[in-house]
C-alpha cells in the first residue's frame, strides 16, 4: 500500500509520472478492506462523512476554495486509519505530529481522536509538497470538520523542522511518519522524532510493505531497545512505544 501521505521531500515528479510509479508499487500491496462504511462505523461525524466522500473519489476543496479531483492511490485505507484513530484514543495525546499530509486522510483520523478525547490538544503536519502536488486539499481538511483551531501546518522538509522542534524542547505523544519513503529519509525521520517522543509516546510508520521501510524498521528493532514494538491490525503499519531512555554507548551497533 502506498500511504495517503506519501510525499517526496527532495524530488517533485510530474503528477502523471508519480501516479504511474505509485500504481506499480501498489500493484500487489493494496489491502482488501471490507465495506468502507462498515469499517468507519465507529468514527464520529463529521469525520466519517468527510472520509467517505474522499474514498468515493469526490472532488475536494483545495487552494482558493476551488474543487479538485483526488487520485485513487494516495491515501491510508480505512483499516489503517482506524488503527491510528484507536491508538490515539488510547494514548490520549495532547500533541500529535505527522510527517506527510497529502490529501489529509490520516489527518482526519487523528483529528477525530483529538475531538473524541476531549483534551485541549493540537496537531502539527509537515509536508513540503502540499501546494505543488495536492492543491492544498489536505490543508483544508481541518476546516472541513471544524478542527482548524487545533491544526498547525508547515510546508517545509521534515529534517530542519524536526531539528527546530527538538531545540525548543517540544514533545509529541503520537507521531505518524509517512513522508519520503527512501530508507535514509525514513530512518532520519524516526531518529529525530524519537527525540520528540516522551515516555509511553508512540511512533507509527506507514507502508511497511516497501523494502526501504522494512530496512529502517529492522534497524529500530535491533538497535533501539528504548522502543517496544506494538501489535497492529494491518501489515502496512508498524508502531513503536517508548519504554525507556536511549542509553546506548557512543559506539553501539547491532547488524540489521
Amino acid at each position: 500500500m502506498m500511504s495517503g501521505n506519501h510525499t517526496s521531500e527532495a524530488i517533485r515528479l510530474p503528477n502523471d509520472v508519480r501516479l504511474e510509479m505509485m500504481k506499480f508499487w501498489r500493484k500487489q500491496a493494496e489491502p482488501q478492506d471490507p465495506c468502507h462504511e462498515q469499517v468507519l462505523a465507529r468514527l464520529p461525524e463529521p469525520f466519517r462523512t468527510q472520509l467517505l466522500s474522499m474514498y468515493a473519489g469526490q472532488p475536494q476543496k483545495g487552494a482558493k476554495g476551488k474543487m479538485f479531483p483526488i487520485d485513487s492511490i494516495t491515501r491510508v485505507w480505512p483499516g489503517e486509519g482506524m488503527y491510528l484513530y484507536d491508538l490515539c484514543r488510547k494514548v490520549k495525546p495532547k500533541k500529535t505530529l505527522e510527517i506527510g499530509l497529502a490529501y489529509g486522510f490520516s489527518t482526519l483520523y487523528i483529528l477525530a481522536a483529538h475531538h473524541e478525547n476531549g483534551v485541549n490538544g493540537s496537531h502539527l503536519a509537515v509536508d513540503p509538497c502540499q501546494g505543488a502536488n495536492y492543491h492544498e486539499i489536505g490543508l483544508n481538511q481541518p476546516e472541513n470538520v471544524g478542527m482548524a483551531q487545533v491544526f498547525r501546518f508547515l510546508e517545509r522538509r521534515s529534517y530542519p523542522v524536526l531539528g527546530e522542534l527538538i531545540a525548543r524542547g517540544e514533545c509529541f505523544e503520537f507521531i505518524f511518519i509517512d513522508g519520503s519513503h527512501r530508507f535514509d529519509d525514513v530512518l532520519t525521520d524516526f531518529t529525530l522524532t524519537a527525540e520528540l517522543c516522551p515516555m509511553e509516546g508512540c511512533i507509527v510508520l506507514d507502508d511497511f510493505w516497501m523494502a526501504s521501510i522494512q530496512r529502517a524498521v529492522s534497524f529500530v528493532r535491533k538497535n533501539r531497545k528504548d522502543f517496544e514494538e506494538l501489535t497492529t491490525n494491518t501489515r502496512y503499519l508498524t508502531a513503536f512505544k517508548r519504554i525507556a531512555k536511549d542509553g546506548r554507548p557512543w559506539d553501539f551497533h547491532v547488524e540489521f
